[in-house]
């Protein structure tokens, strides 16, 4: 046999010779099936965008089973006798639409909606496999491997939580005032599945699979004397089961043979006889159950649910669906520096491992001398754990940089022997993870241990000693520090002591210590008014899209269905030192790869090399691809072209560049580095702000120097563009935020008219500023190859690429100085910052900096200095709330500092300096104390602190004073059918999950008083929107609005002779009578700056609650109050969601998402999601209430709404006072003085940990 046999969506498929392993699932399903609607992000397992749900007979007992998995991680060809469904086959617009898919979209769970069919499918295969009945806890549990940028997570976790069987009633009742509304009526035909799940599969023959495909051949194995027989002869081999391991150490090419080893039956399964032996095969999933099932049934595996407990932070769901046991073990053999947790587990009671070289010759081994073995020709059959006894207790932990779906920071398990009936231990074992790649145990501290008391204080305080003198850890960047593991590997051990000590021998202040902090379920609450008599406007309405996006029949720019002849292109990146010279390519083994067509570099363009043509907002060039000069190191220096995109993307890697000179010299990547260097013309004084007014009363001065880092967009469709060569030009499908400058760049850099140039975005799948500048770019690449080999491009940056080559956030380094008096207030203030341009001087950010440092508050005393520097990096671009975020964290700073120096109030200091005349917060901040019972909490958390020595809560307010300003032109062109009085609208923003589209819609709704399913938007071009804006700044749906109302206008007055004619006429009579008597019923308006709609302040409050684990500095925000004005809401539900998914970007900001250079070549070492985290749906705030101000209105904006895109973003800097507070409350109780405390930000777990200053000597019991 030699095909490999399965379903999608009940269509049989075959994969054959023609389809080699490094085929997914994924592109099988999106380019041979044609599927668009599964996603793809970042290729390792790590977005969930990609996730579908298989049904299959899983060995031993061949019952058949539904689970979840990466469809981007399972090479095609493992999938034999596989069902799998995608987004398309559960529901659609043809046999009607999944309950699960309705349920989201009613919630408003889909924004940019990129992400949406990955979470659609892990709750698919979630529910039907567990027969409908799953719990709340289970359900927020599930979705570790799901990221989602739009939403903050909210309406998604609440969505699926009301199908669970515990589901709260205030979610139950908000599903049944959504019913009543009556959107997204029930599906069209039933969508229930036979639940049949104990069916036989007799169909498999079980014999072996031999598929050739060119250079490799693929073993697909039942037997283990099948895999010895696959191996026989076999040099150059890989065993695969679930293949979960590249989501860890990137496949760069398999080898010649691959055998599949995922269905041998003797691997699976597992037995008691005295030890548990664990078939090598499990999957990590199963291998879970069993934990439970036994530590449950027999009490010498009771310690098997502290493992369940740790497995739980393992990667996840769809990972441990297919990932085993063995696999995850022989990871740890290949590379030892793998925080494996499995190997980790294992280790810390004395597992053994055992090993076959022949189907009936197997030895058994400690799992250490596993690691020295030569396995060559050998394979992992099982693993065998001890029973323990009830002297024996065991504790383990796993340290992470958020709280799920991350590896270890540091991961350590102890085991504690005692001799029978006495307080004495006989042995101990201490095994850690991720201090170095050789060390597991720390086996001095393990036998200093022996026949002592681990409960004594003196014991204690020697064990730490030895301890800390024998962890030896690495320095490995991106990882945190040597310092903070060493410390935290230490304070681990002192966790376990704390979480295990018998009461008497414990002060009970120190018990929380031995804890981690787990958070269980989250809830919401969402405040505001709608005005019925304006409805459709301000009518909380889900988004237009939802549905579509819910089943994947939303469309992104790679979602165009497969073109003949298309080819794709991948960038060669030049990753070397800035400053190198480029000389010239060879190409030769990039060419020689079967499938590649073309290598072009700079001197093949046509027109101008040049992405950012010169406008009012840019005003340098950059090239498309370097010429000469390399300004940072990943720099994109030439274009493969391959038939397929992995070829285009492995061959890239394969072209040498040539160099005239290397550079030596240390790059410049910070604003520190360049005011520390000789290069003073790389800094430029780009505003200066002069005080008014100086106070004499100064009492105090206070000066500090605040550093704010980058942030990586982390937009779940990647940058992307697709063009295809038309009769008179060329379409671009582009994933932009500006059509006209992708227009522009492309034309020019083709050298043809712009008017050939049609740009096309139905929908963006995430921008945040993002896809402003940067995306022309890859549309100026991809169009390029289009113009030279006359066929359709694809161009998909891969995340690694992307992450390198797009500029990001701009960080920030800051000195003030302020004097003031003696209640705080500010007599003069100096500000001196500097924001990093990256390589270019675009999308400069300093001068806007200043519009917003003042936040709320009276500024006519402070001089401010705004620089702007360039460094040795990508080009700093846009980031959702960019100046807004850095000016209004810096003022927040300076009274947080001003009040703890004069030994204040904080809100007090913030009113000392408010602003007086027209300023709302002042009542904010009263009516948001009141709704969030702040003075109560207040009390609650100095109780709290002062029973709790190693876990400390804060409470925290900030204001916000946010100044929108506008830019234009948009447009929007209103066109009214005549047959049915039905109207279409096109519009110059860019739909990406802020819901322009849907306000639009609304605002056109109640001018023209129609209903709003009379109402559709289609996609935006350049040909109709042609000379606008970008969507940006969060007034893209404002603008549009405002053009679509004064189009509706224009229709109406047209309309209006005819209605006056006649009486109580319907809209579709009128409409009808109005085109036969010659009324244009097509109308188009374009807003600019020149209409009456003016600047204005957008306020907010936020109260946030933190607890922080002081032992580990892992925290958990508990609570956020937030209240925001937000006028009379165009449409209340998508201004909540705007609220929340901006709120969590900035938690992520503050908190998680590090970028960290190489000091030395300027390569970006967090360029992937196992580097880099944004917040997952277990880091939102556990109780999370958003409020609209009460009875608010907007004289200035558009139909009496404000904006709500941004600025949330900026009041997510109240989590690092939170933190810095219950720092504070722990560095007291260790007796330090109260000196003001500097958390390096982003406030990652490391910084939070060593801001404490932990001695050894503060680890005590009593």
């Amino acid at each position: 046999m030699s095909t490999i046999v399965f379903k999608i969506n009940d269509i049989q498929y075959e994969a054959d010779g023609r389809y080699g392993p490094d085929v997914s699932l994924n592109e099988f399903i999106r380019n041979v099936a044609d599927l668009r609607g599964t996603k793809v992000m970042c290729q390792e397992g790590g977005c969930g965008a990609c996730i579908v749900a298989v049904r299959a007979p899983l060995p031993p007992t061949n019952e058949i089973k539904l689970f979840s998995v990466n469809s981007c991680l399972v090479s095609i060809l493992s999938c034999q006798n596989w069902e799998i469904t995608t987004v398309e086959g559960i529901g659609n617009r043809t046999i009607g639409y999944h309950e699960i898919q309705t349920r989201l979209a009613k919630f408003n769970g889909t924004q940019c909606g990129y992400c949406t069919p990955g979470w659609i499918m892990n709750m698919y295969s979630l529910y039907e496999s567990k027969n409908t009945k799953v719990n709340s806890k289970e359900i927020e549990n599930s979705f570790a491997g799901n990221i989602c940028r739009c939403t903050g997570y909210r309406p998604i976790a609440d969505a699926f939580k009301s199908f669970a069987t515990d589901a709260d009633k205030s979610l139950l009742n908000k599903l049944q005032d959504i019913e009543d509304l009556g959107f997204f009526k029930s599906c069209a035909v039933k969508c229930t599945q036979d639940n049949d799940w104990c069916i036989l599969d007799k169909a498999s023959n079980n014999e072996i699979i031999a598929i050739e495909s060119g250079n490799h051949k693929w073993f697909k194995v039942y037997s283990l004397s099948d895999v010895f027989k696959a191996i026989e002869g076999c040099h150059d081999y890989k065993l695969i089961a679930g293949n979960t391991g590249q989501g860890v150490y990137h496949i760069s090419g398999y080898p010649k043979n691959v055998i599949d080893i995922f269905n041998v039956s003797e691997l699976k399964g597992y037995t008691i006889d005295v030890n548990l032996i664990l078939g090598a095969g499990m999957t990590l999933s199963d291998m879970m159950d069993v934990f439970i099932k036994l530590a449950n049934e027999n009490d010498d595996f009771s310690y098997l649910k502290e493992f369940h407990n740790h497995m739980d932070l393992v990667a996840h769901v769809p990972v441990r669906n297919i990932g085993t046991i063995g696999g995850n073990l022989y990871m740890k053999f290949v590379n030892n520096e793998f925080p494996s947790d499995l190997f980790l587990l294992f280790e810390t009671v004395g597992a053994m491992i055992t090993i076959a070289d022949a189907p009936n010759k197997s030895d058994t081994v400690t799992l250490i001398d596993f690691l020295k073995l030569d396995m060559k020709g050998k394979i992992i059959v099982n693993v065998m754990l001890p029973p323990l006894s009830q002297c024996c207790f065991v504790k383990t932990f796993k340290i992470m940089p958020r709280s799920q779906n991350a590896h270890a920071i540091i991961n350590a398990g102890f085991l504690f022997k005692f001799k029978h009936d006495q307080g004495i231990l006989e042995k101990a074992k201490i095994v850690y993870g991720n201090v170095n790649p050789k060390f597991v145990h720390a086996t001095k501290t393990e036998e200093s241990l022996k026949d002592k008391d681990p409960f004594a204080d003196d014991v204690l305080k020697i064990t730490l000693e030895t301890l800390y003198g024998e962890i030896d850890p690495d320095t490995a960047p991106p990882e945190p520090s040597s310092e903070y593991r060493k410390l935290l590997a230490v304070s681990l051990y002192y966790k376990a002591i704390l979480s295990l000590c018998p009461e008497t021998k414990i002060d009970k202040r120190y018990r929380s210590g031995g804890d981690v902090i787990k958070r269980h379920t989250s809830k919401g609450m969402q405040s505001y008014d709608t005005d019925e008599s304006v409805w459709p406007l301000n009518k909380p309405v889900p988004k237009l899209e939802a549905l579509v996006q819910c089943s994947g029949e939303g469309t992104f720019a790679n979602d165009l269905p497969s073109q003949t002849n298309e080819v794709f292109g991948a960038f060669v990146t030049a990753d070397v030192n800035p400053g190198s010279v480029i000389a010239g390519f060879d190409t030769t083994d990039a060419l020689k790869i079967p499938g590649v067509i073309a290598f072009y570099a700079a001197k093949d363009i046509p027109g101008k090399n040049n992405f950012t043509p010169i406008n009012a907002i840019l005003n340098s060039e950059e090239e498309i691809l370097c010429s000469k000069d390399v300004k940072f190191n990943g720099q994109p220096v030439g274009i493969i072209v391959a038939n397929r995109e992995k070829i285009a993307t492995n061959a890239a890697k394969l072209v040498k560049i040539k160099y005239e000179s290397i550079s030596t010299k240390k790059p410049l990547l910070t604003v520190h580095d360049v005011l520390m260097s000789t290069e003073k013309e790389r800094i430029s004084l780009d505003k200066m702000v002069e005080p008014t007014d100086i106070g004499n009363d100064v009492k105090k001065v206070i000066s500090d120097k605040v550093i704010f880092e980058s942030q990586y967009h982390y937009y779940m469709e990647p940058q992307t563009c697709v063009v295809k060569p038309s009769e008179d030009g060329f379409e671009v499908y582009s994933s932009t935020q500006w059509l006209d400058l992708t227009n522009i760049a492309i034309a020019e850099c083709l050298n043809v008219p712009v008017n050939s140039i049609n740009v096309i975005v139905r929908r963006v799948g995430g921008g945040y500023g993002g896809k402003i500048t940067r995306s022309s770019q890859i549309a100026c690449a991809a169009a390029l190859v289009s113009q030279l080999q006359g066929k359709p491009c694809r161009f998909i940056l891969p995340l690694q690429t992307n992450m390198k080559i797009i500029g990001k956030r701009a960080p920030t380094y800051c000195k003030f100085e302020a004097g003031v008096n003696g209640t705080g207030e500010i007599q003069y203030l100096k500000i001196n910052y500097y924001q990093d341009n990256g390589c270019s001087k675009n999308e400069n950010t300093s001068v806007i900096t200043v519009t917003h440092l003042p936040n709320c508050y009276e500024s006519k005393r402070w001089h401010i200095e705004a620089y702007g520097a360039l460094t040795d990096t990508p080009s700093s671009t846009w980031c959702r709330a960019p100046a807004s975020t850095e000016g209004i964290a810096i003022t927040e700073i300076i009274m947080e500092k001003i009040a703890h120096e004069l030994g204040k109030d904080a809100i007090q200091i913030r009113q000392a300096n408010m602003k007086k005349e027209d300023n709302p917060i002042s009542e904010l901040i009263e009516q948001l104390k009141r709704d969030s019972d702040y003075e109560t909490r207040l009390r609650e958390v100095e109780d709290f602190n002062k029973s709790n020595r190693w876990r400390k809560r804060s409470l925290k307010l900030m204001p916000m004073s946010y100044e929108l300003f506008y830019f234009g032109p948009f447009n929007s062109l209103v066109s009214i059918y005549h047959a049915d009085g039905s109207v279409v609208i096109t519009h110059g923003a860019t739909e990406m999950g802020q819901g322009v589209n849907t306000k639009v819609a609304q605002v056109c709704a109640y001018i023209l008083g129609i209903p709003l399913e009379k109402v559709s938007v289609k996609p935006t071009t350049s040909f109709t929107s042609p000379n606008c804006m970008p969507t940006g700044g969060s007034i893209g749906s404002e603008c549009v609005a405002y053009a679509t109302m004064k189009a509706c206008e224009i229709l109406l007055d047209r309309l209006k002779p005819i209605k006056d004619k006649m009486n109580n006429a319907t809209w579709k009579e009128i409409v009808a009578e109005a085109f036969i008597s010659g009324v244009n019923l097509q109308a188009t308006y374009m807003y600019s700056t020149k209409d009456p709609i003016k600047s204005y302040d957008i306020s907010g409050v936020v109260a946030l609650e933190v607890e922080v684990d002081i032992l580990t500095g892992n925290h958990d925000v508990r609570r956020v109050d937030l209240l925001e004005d937000t006028g009379r809401s165009l449409s209340p539900e998508i201004d909540v969601a705007q609220i929340e998914g901006a709120f969590v970007m900035g938690l992520g900001y503050w908190t998680s998402e590090k970028i960290v250079y190489d000091e030395k070549t300027g390569k970006l070492l967090t360029d992937r999601t196992w580097t880099y985290k944004p917040p997952g749906i277990k880091d939102i705030p556990a109780d999370f209430r958003i409020y609209f101000r009460r009875n608010s209105t907007n004289t200035l904006g558009v139909l009496q709404s404000k904006a709500t895109g941004e600025p949330a973003l900026c009041l997510a800097a109240v989590i690092t006072h939170a933190l810095r507070e219950a720092v504070r409350s722990a560095r007291l109780d260790a007796g330090y003085e109260d000196n003001w405390i500097n958390i390096e930000n982003p406030c990652t777990t490391e910084k939070i940990f060593m801001a404490v200053e932990h001695k050894l000597e503060h680890f005590k019991l009593k």
